[in-house]
């Protein structure tokens, strides 16, 4: 069997478990949706007699839209990418989106500078993602060019999800870019 070229242009044709890429695609904006159409409700505090039948909301369908998505994910071995589990809620499964359903504050570290911190409004629980650095702007004065070279600090890589990899991003049978941005 020979081997494949690598100057044969990409095929959408050929992903691997495209249909499972689909669905986990599908259900994570079903719950993105659901988790914008209405702000989300507070925790409340269950009364001394619990009620048999719970009224389900808009957030909750979202949440199991989101359990789901990854019990899929576990069950078909498919990776989900980083990005997309950093904006789920461990806690709740509820989708992180700052203003509505997350606070979002960034708080100082040592390890890595600066830390964003998500809070989720519905059930409290907090997320601690390294935030991506800061990079400094060229110099655009003569007067910021005098300044001693030999104090410039190093500026840190990118952070892994930030790289461009060589990701192709296909809608359809159509493909729409060759990095990620």
């Amino acid at each position: 069997m020979a081997k494949k070229s690598k100057d044969e242009p990409l095929n959408p044709n050929n992903i691997t478990n495209r249909d499972i890429m689909q669905r986990l695609n599908f259900m994570y904006q079903a719950s993105v949706y659901l988790g914008t159409v209405l702000p989300v409700p507070p925790p409340s505090t269950p009364p001394r007699r619990a009620k048999r039948s719970r009224r389900m909301n808009v957030h909750d369908l979202s949440k199991v839209y989101a359990g789901s998505m990854k019990t899929v994910s576990k069950k078909t071995m498919v990776k989900i990418d980083p990005s997309v589990k950093r904006t789920i809620c461990q806690g709740c499964n509820l989708v992180l989106l700052a203003g509505s359903t997350a606070s979002v504050r960034v708080n100082s570290s040592r390890e890595h500078g600066h830390v964003m911190s998500y809070r989720c409004i519905a059930c409290d629980s907090t997320r601690r993602i390294p935030a991506p650095p800061t990079f400094m702007a060229s110099p655009n004065t003569e007067s910021e060019t005098q300044i001693d070279p030999t104090t410039k600090i190093k500026p840190r890589p990118p952070p892994l999800f930030a790289r461009d990899v060589g990701h192709v991003v296909f809608r359809g049978n159509e493909q729409l870019s060759s990095t990620m941005a």
